[in-house]
């Protein structure tokens, strides 16, 4: 067997459902690990297709149920919003194909669910992207919590400033819905962010949300149409959190995670976490340089591995907390239509699925 040939089977028959949010790069970076070869593309626009396919010698559609039904599929990256492609993405899994999803994992947590659900029915993975999960500076939180009593910190500020400065590797599709008008900013800019939250201090207990909608057609209230979210956060042994995420702002910090306790107080960006003592005073500060594409690549590289060698590499990325994540998001949009404080627990009872870890 030649090499060449040896090289084929070790790499992730991988193909693209839509080709807009950036993909050409995607497809770029996942090509460059060399776990994945690009054997099709699909898009509504032929031409564009065509054009992506040309570059990798491979199929192009623009009708995405014969997309699915021809190719032998082993990981599908959809970049589609699910109202356009849901019932092709249920038919590839069904095909035991792997699902790389871009963020967020679906359009809310019954769908989300149901997805999950069918992969785990089918041996396969539901995966959200989140290159953000790889930026230094979070990593370095995460790893920094792991060493220290979280029962000590008491209040968590996270504010979500959805400008330039917003450090968001893949861009969302957030008008792409015509459901949205302002945005649908929680669900389709902070998932990463929330996914963070989640990941280092489980999911609130309460999330009470109150949102704003500066469009002029106040129907958009019924959907996930905000620009401005501010949620308060209720979590176990004493921890309370603020929540602010505005489409209008970019010019402060990026993302600040700002973490206080009782020891000492942190501050995460995704190229820096400093660590102070109560008087204000600097204890440590590790600062990294910050490249979105690396961060792509690592999280390409932690997909491929996962799947390619199982037994050998575990991915990084969970569908459980994929489903608290949007859990989380779903109980802020609730608590907007309510006016009270609400419980992610709620959704998980109401899936009729085992309660959530967190």
């Amino acid at each position: 067997m030649s090499d060449q040939q040896q090289e084929k089977i070790i790499r992730l028959k991988t193909a693209s459902l839509g080709l807009g949010r950036a993909m050409p790069q995607l497809l770029e970076i996942a090509q460059s690990t060399g776990l994945y070869e690009i054997i099709s593309v699909s898009d509504t626009d032929l031409a564009n297709a065509e054009k992506i396919a040309h570059k990798y010698n491979c199929s192009a559609f623009d009708d995405y149920r014969q997309f699915i039904l021809q190719n032998d599929i082993e990981l599908l990256i959809v970049a589609e919003p699910l109202y356009k492609c849901v019932e092709f993405v249920k038919s590839a899994i069904n095909k035991k194909c792997h699902i790389l999803k871009l963020s967020p994992t679906a359009s809310n947590f019954e769908q989300a669910n149901e997805l999950v659900s069918l992969a785990k029915k089918n041996k396969v993975q539901y995966i959200t992207a989140n290159p953000s999960k790889f930026a230094p500076g979070y990593e370095c939180l995460t790893d920094y919590l792991k060493t220290v009593d979280k029962k000590q910190y008491y209040f968590l500020n996270v504010c979500a400033s959805l400008g330039n400065d917003f450090f968001q590797p893949i861009a969302s599709d957030s008008l792409a819905d015509p459901k949205l008008n302002g945005g649908g900013v929680l669900l389709n800019d902070c998932f990463e962010l929330l996914s963070l939250i989640a990941a280092n201090f489980a999911l609130p207990q309460q999330v009470y949300a109150l949102m704003t909608n500066k469009g002029a057609d106040r129907r958009a209230k019924q959907y996930l149409g905000e620009d401005t979210v501010n949620a308060s956060l209720v979590f176990k042994q004493g921890l309370i959190g603020t929540f602010l995420a505005a489409a209008q702002t970019g010019t402060g910090s990026v993302a600040p995670v700002r973490i206080y306790g009782a020891d000492n107080n942190i501050v995460a960006t995704p190229n820096r976490l400093a660590v102070y003592d109560n008087n204000g005073s600097l204890i440590n500060e590790n600062k990294y340089p910050l490249k979105p594409e690396k961060c792509i690549t690592e999280m390409f590289i932690d997909i491929g591995r996962a799947i390619l060698e199982p037994e050998k590499y575990k991915l990084r990325s969970s569908s459980r907390l994929d489903l608290g994540v949007m859990a989380f998001i779903e109980t802020a949009y609730l608590s907007r239509r309510t006016a009270m404080p609400e419980s992610p627990r709620k959704f998980f009872e109401m899936s009729e699925k085992e309660l959530s870890l967190f």
